[in-house]
């Protein structure tokens, strides 16, 4: 019978070669991330358009678009119209969703909407803009990111 010959029989495998291969293959990929990351070519995807907020208003059964009114707010009485069209807008959900007037609060700033969750935490907030071009572009915004809210809630 025949022995079995390899194809070199001098050569010998190279231990460096093959550390030198396990950690291209593990932690070139780590290096490359970090310096990806900490260089700002990577920019993470944004899906919300509000401002995150952190706050706490009273508890309710519902969602909540909180309008804050301050005497001799132009921008706030312009926006009372807006609200009941997202709230119409929100079609099968609507029933989920209340649309509230407060006062202005510590917690609660003219000049923006707020979303709130039934177990009253302040979600997130949408500076009401100074013309009337911009208000319509802001309510899609407002409608876009309650509705992600409503699908992903259980609550409300």
């Amino acid at each position: 019978m025949m022995k079995h010959e390899t194809a070199n029989p001098g050569r010998k495998p190279r231990p460096e070669r093959t550390l030198l291969a396990l950690l291209a293959v593990f932690v070139l990929p780590v290096a490359l991330a970090w310096l990806t990351l900490n260089q700002g070519w990577f920019t993470p995807g944004v899906n919300s358009h509000g401002e995150w907020v952190q706050g706490q208003v009273a508890e309710d059964d519902q969602w909540r678009l909180i309008l804050p009114i301050a005497p001799g707010c132009e921008a706030c009485l312009k926006a009372a119209p807006l609200l009941e069209n997202i709230d119409t807008a929100l079609g099968r959900d609507g029933d989920r969703v209340a649309v509230v007037q407060l006062p202005v609060s510590h917690e609660l700033e003219a000049g923006y909407i707020y979303i709130a969750d039934p177990p009253g935490l302040l979600i997130m907030r949408y500076g009401l803009p100074e013309t009337d071009q911009e208000l319509p572009p802001m309510g899609k915004a407002l409608l876009s990111d309650l509705r992600r809210l409503l699908k992903y809630s259980r609550a409300g």
